[in-house]
């Protein structure tokens, strides 16, 4: 029960991470096209650097935003969890930010289910020094 309670914590804040970063990416995004678009008259490649320095923003902060998710979800030793999300959301989720389409939707499944599944990987390998004695609440 305790390792259902760990995939689903897990699950759960990779989702709210994953969704929250895309939202913050395309809010920033679109505050940057307002921005430059009486330069992009002059220049079509205005603004370029403001772009990327938007997408590395977010690239570097969403590790930060998954470990601390899952620490205030009270998920213990979650690195693996933390590598393996930060690494498929680059490969599954940047490049295709939106949830409207089905195969963005699959994505974002196969996404939260493999950060979960190293989360779990990461629980049952733990030492048995810091496995919780109690029951998990």
């Amino acid at each position: 029960m305790a390792y259902l309670m760990r995939a689903a914590r897990t699950a759960v804040v990779a989702a709210v991470v994953t969704f929250g970063s895309c939202k913050l990416l395309e809010s920033v995004e679109a505050l940057l096209d307002h921005l430059t678009a009486a330069d992009s008259d002059r220049n079509a490649l205005a603004g370029v650097p403001y772009y990327w320095a938007a997408d590395a923003a977010v690239v570097v902060l969403y590790p930060f935003a998954l470990w601390a998710g899952l620490r205030l979800a009270r998920v213990r030793g979650n690195h693996l969890a933390v590598v393996v999300g930060f690494f498929t959301w680059v490969t599954l989720m940047l490049q295709h930010l939106g949830f409207s389409t089905p195969g963005n939707a699959v994505r974002f499944a196969v996404h939260v289910l493999l950060t979960a599944a190293a989360s779990l990987l990461q629980g049952a390998l733990k030492p048995a020094g810091t496995q919780p004695k109690g029951p998990v609440p």
